[in-house]
C-alpha cells in the first residue's frame, strides 16, 4: 500500500531535528507542502535549505515558540497565506521538566503545559477552522505512553500526557463528523539527538548506553525507536489509508508499555 499525502497541506511543530524533522522530511517526500517551525531561526534555516533542491517551495520554515500564543497564529496564518490552508497538524514540539512532586517548581509545571498540552490546544483551535474549509483534516498529537502508565521518572511529563489524551479524544468526538479526525501517537523510546547529551563516554560506548537504556526499561523489542519509525506511523495517520482512525492513541513503543 502507498500511502500519498500529494496536494495535502501539513503543519509540523518543532522539525529542526529529531522526530519532527524526520516527520517532516516524510511528508515532504510523500507529496505534501509543508510549514514547519523551530525556536532556532538559524538551525531550522539550514535544515530548509537542504530540503529546497528537492522539494522547492513546498517546505517553508519559520522562526515560532508554540509555548506562545501569537507565534501558533502566525504559524497556522503562514500555512494559509502560503498554500491555502491545512490539511493535517502534527503537535510534535515539546520539552521535557525533570524532578519529583517536591523538587518541580511552578514554572517547569507551566512550562510543560505550556508547550506541550497548551501548544496542542492553540494550533488546534486555529487549524480546525482551516481544516473545515478545505472539508477535513488530520490532528496528531505526538504523546507518550506515559499518558496511561504514569511514571516517577517522568512525573511532570505524565501528568501532562494524560491531558493531551484526554485533549485528543475530545478533539475527535467534536470534529470526527466533520472531517477532522484526531488521533495521538504514544512514544516510548525514541533515539533523537538529544540521547548524544545524556551518554557518558567514560562509561561505554554509544551504542551501549542505548541498549542498557532499552534494557532498563525493558522494551520487549529489545532496543530504542528510530525516528523514523515514528514518522512512518505519521505518515499513516494524516493519510486516507487512515480514514476510519480517530480518537485512539496508536503506541510506538517496542511493546514497552504495560497496560491491556
Amino acid at each position: 500500500m502507498e500511502l500519498s499525502l500529494k496536494d495535502k497541506i501539513a503543519v509540523v511543530t518543532g522539525g529542526r531535528q529529531g522526530i519532527g524533522h524526520c516527520i517532516t522530511e516524510t511528508f515532504l517526500a510523500a507529496g505534501a507542502s509543508v510549514v514547519t517551525c523551530a525556536r532556532d531561526e538559524a538551525g531550522l534555516k539550514v535544515e530548509v535549505d537542504k530540503w529546497r533542491p528537492r522539494y522547492g517551495e513546498r517546505i517553508v520554515g519559520i522562526r515560532a515558540d508554540v509555548g506562545q500564543p501569537q507565534d501558533v497564529e502566525r504559524l497556522l496564518a503562514e500555512a494559509s497565506q502560503r498554500f491555502g490552508g491545512v490539511d493535517v497538524l502534527v503537535n510534535n514540539a515539546a520539552t521535557t521538566e525533570s524532578g519529583t512532586l517536591a523538587s518541580l517548581s511552578d514554572a517547569q509545571w507551566h512550562k510543560e503545559f505550556d508547550v506541550k498540552l497548551m501548544a496542542m490546544i492553540r494550533t488546534a483551535r486555529a487549524a480546525v477552522p482551516l481544516m473545515l474549509r478545505r472539508g477535513g483534516g488530520s490532528i496528531i498529537n505526538i504523546n507518550a505512553i506515559f499518558a496511561r502508565q504514569p511514571d516517577v521518572s517522568f512525573y511532570a511529563s505524565s501528568v501532562v500526557r494524560a491531558g493531551c489524551l484526554a485533549f485528543t479524544k475530545l478533539l475527535a468526538k467534536e470534529y470526527s463528523g466533520k472531517g477532522v479526525r484526531a488521533n495521538a501517537i504514544g512514544l516510548g523510546l525514541v533515539e533523537t539527538p538529544a540521547w548524544r547529551t545524556w551518554h557518558d563516554p567514560r562509561k561505554g560506548s554509544y551504542e551501549a548506553f542505548l541498549g542498557s537504556t532499552a534494557e532498563h526499561y525493558r522494551v520487549p523489542i529489545g532496543r530504542i525507536a528510530q525516528p523514523q519509525e515514528v514518522g512512518n506511523v505519521a505518515l499513516f495517520l494524516a493519510s486516507d489509508a487512515a480514514s476510519y482512525v480517530t480518537g485512539t492513541q496508536l503506541d510506538v513503543d517496542g511493546g514497552m508499555a504495560a497496560y491491556l
